[in-house]
């Protein structure tokens, strides 16, 4: 409702709309993973609510590396990696790098990256965040893969996990 000079303007808004809207099946299509290791700087990931799936309901390829969408549609992709800082001298520089990989079916595609320069010394944080948030129109069987560097210096610690991914499919269409 708005105002002008006097007047009121009401929009009206057809109830029966909005109801479909929510009537419409709820995708199945949520992941929440937590980094446990890497391989070849690749991360690797465990699914959070296992626990609450069919094994056969898992998104992960059997490397753990890649995880293949299973419906075509629009995700939200949020990544966060969290990077543990060590002093290696009095000071030193390290380059954070977090890419996303995505499989189409072919040779994997740099589709995000986020980057940054840490300098290290005494009164440096002990940690690092990276993070990227994506909004991404997927085809089933596409795959998404996330790469870090320096791999070594990634917080693979369980509780409370710092490096994750959360993957959530927000429409079928654009």
């Amino acid at each position: 409702m708005s105002k002008v000079s006097g007047y009121q303007r009401i929009s009206i808004v057809n109830v029966s709309a909005i109801e479909s809207m929510f009537r419409h099946q709820v995708s199945r299509e949520k992941w929440l993973l937590k980094a446990c290791n890497h391989t070849d700087n690749r991360l690797v990931w465990d699914d959070e609510w296992e626990k609450h799936r069919n094994q056969n309901d898992s998104i992960l390829d059997h490397n753990k590396t890649w995880m293949v969408i299973r419906e075509k549609g629009v995700y939200l992709v949020y990544i966060q990696a969290n990077f543990v800082l060590k002093q290696k001298n009095s000071e030193s520089t390290v380059e954070l790098k977090l890419l996303v990989d995505i499989n189409y079916g072919e040779n994997p595609e740099i589709f995000s990256a986020a980057h940054d320069t840490q300098v290290v010394n005494v009164n440096t944080s002990p940690d690092a965040k990276l993070n990227t948030f994506l909004l991404m129109y997927m085809q089933s069987t596409n795959q998404l893969s996330v790469r870090v560097f320096p791999s070594d210096l990634v917080n693979y610690d369980s509780e409370p996990f710092s490096t994750f991914i959360t993957i959530v499919k927000w429409a079928d269409d654009w």
